[in-house]
């Protein structure tokens, strides 16, 4: 087995001396003459000025990586503060240049937030959707009207419109950076889209939603080679060896025009608790065990918490199985509950905008939902997660790191099937030092014995779940 790196780690290449471009953008030429030590110094007190506090010393590296014209890969836990580094690089740049940051995010909604967060922070930012773009927010963003421009794979790939705003020489010297969100989700589709028989039964698709992820975040290699050699920014909470070589795969990465920056992945604040279910994955019957009568704590006193399904179905199963537990029988079909509602792909689009504007108030306290939801967002609000059903251990980690962004400590509960269909049901039908899967991984997280939070952090270093108490790598 490979040992894994360590908790703080940077694999960055021997790189060429800063580079300062005749056209395009190019950082302040009084940073540009700074030594890296000078530069992460000036950063590190930008930081305090702008946002009062220090930052952390990886975000600091990302931002001088960035800074260097090095393409760079930011691996690091949910709440770690990844959305703030290109608003730091972007303080790097003269306003004479009407930079734009193109951030490409799986998700419209959570573009929606970053957008909002850009604009409490002071700069221009615009979310392009099938809605919203048009002939003139392409001619605003191409005379620099907004700092941040949010996207969908398929609005980069697919829209006319886009592609001559993208090909043009006026906008290809604004572009300062380009940052790819959720970044693993690439070769998630990259398994899903394009695999044999065998990967279509990858352990992603335990997660019905991962379509909301789209199949063309699997596709952008091509187009990004078209850019003006500016950085590219790599972000992910996520994401095991196998996942990482397949992402500079499909985006034509080398070992030598990367620099990898690894930060700590777990979340020692999070108590993490397997159950296995003693009823069937369809009924979520489980989750009752969660949730108290509404004659000992209501509504307004329960802990906030987000139920994770793997189906869209299962979300309605969920808040049924709710009901009976909070003793309210078919509060579940009042959109507007005070208790619980769901939140899915088929789910409309202002429907998804009340609910979590909503829950942010704090005016309901339960979610039952599929994974998209939470990404991106910074809810301090959430004390508990639960997920339904063996799933990835990578889209699990992701879920469960929704909850104790708040300082305080966050519950994740992780309910299992005892057996599943043609899987590894005990730690006996697995043989030691055989590579794992992505179905072995799933089965492997259901039965390992071995503390979970050890488990979670050794398959995002090393890309298998430890199973035996003798693994170097678990000792």
């Amino acid at each position: 087995m490979t040992s894994p790196p360590t908790s703080l780690t940077i694999d960055i290449r021997p790189a060429p001396a800063r580079v300062w471009t005749p056209t395009g953008v190019n950082i302040y030429k009084k940073h540009f003459d700074k030594s890296n030590e000078k530069l992460k110094e000036h950063i590190s007190n930008a930081s305090i000025k702008t946002y009062g506090q220090i930052a952390k010393v990886l975000q600091v590296d990302t931002v001088t990586s960035l800074a260097n014209g090095r393409n760079t890969f930011l691996l690091a836990g949910t709440g770690f503060g990844k959305s703030r580094i290109p608003k730091m690089n972007y303080q790097l740049i003269p306003g004479r240049y009407k930079a734009v940051v193109l951030v490409l995010n799986p998700l419209d909604t959570l573009g929606d937030n970053q957008v909002l967060e850009k604009v409490q922070a002071g700069f221009t930012a615009i979310n392009l959707t099938k809605l919203t773009f048009n002939k003139q927010t392409a001619k605003e963003i191409l005379i620099g009207d907004y700092q941040f421009v949010y996207l969908s794979p398929e609005i980069f790939l697919n829209s006319k419109m886009f592609q001559d705003l993208y090909y043009s020489s006026t906008f290809q010297n604004r572009i300062a950076l380009i940052v790819i969100d959720e970044a693993h989700m690439i070769y998630i589709w990259g398994i899903v889209e394009s695999g044999p028989a065998e990967k279509q039964t990858s352990s992603h698709l335990r997660h019905q939603d991962s379509g909301l992820f789209r199949p063309s975040y699997g596709k952008l290699g091509a187009q990004l080679l078209f850019w003006n050699n500016k950085p590219l920014l790599l972000l992910s909470a996520t994401c095991c060896p196998m996942a990482t070589e397949a992402i500079m795969k499909s985006l034509k990465l080398t070992d030598e025009s990367l620099d990898i920056l690894r930060g700590e992945l777990t979340r020692p604040e999070i108590r993490i608790i397997r159950v296995t279910m003693s009823n069937s994955l369809s009924s979520s019957l489980d989750v009752i065990k969660l949730f108290p009568s509404k004659l000992d704590v209501s509504d307004n006193n329960m802990v906030p918490t987000l139920v994770y399904s793997g189906s869209r179905n299962r979300t309605m199963a969920v808040l049924e199985a709710i009901d009976r537990a909070h003793e309210t029988p078919d509060q579940s079909k009042f959109a507007n509950s005070t208790c619980a509602r769901r939140f899915h792909s088929c789910t409309g689009n202002k429907d998804k905008e009340k609910c979590i504007e909503e829950f942010a108030d704090g005016k309901f306290p339960l979610i039952s939902c599929i994974m998209a939801l939470g990404l991106g967002q910074n809810w301090k609000r959430v004390q508990a997660v639960a997920h339904m059903g063996r799933g990835n251990p990578a889209s699990i980690g992701q879920m469960i790191g929704q909850c104790g962004r708040d300082g305080k400590p966050g519950l994740a509960v992780l309910f299992v099937e005892k057996n599943r269909p043609k899987g590894k049901n005990q730690v006996g039908h697995f043989k030691r030092d055989e590579p794992q899967s992505d179905l072995n991984r799933m089965d492997a997280l259901a039965v390992t014995p071995l503390c979970l939070r050890v488990a979670f952090a050794i398959d995002n270093m090393v890309g298998y779940v430890p199973l035996w108490e003798d693994d170097p790598n678990y000792i």
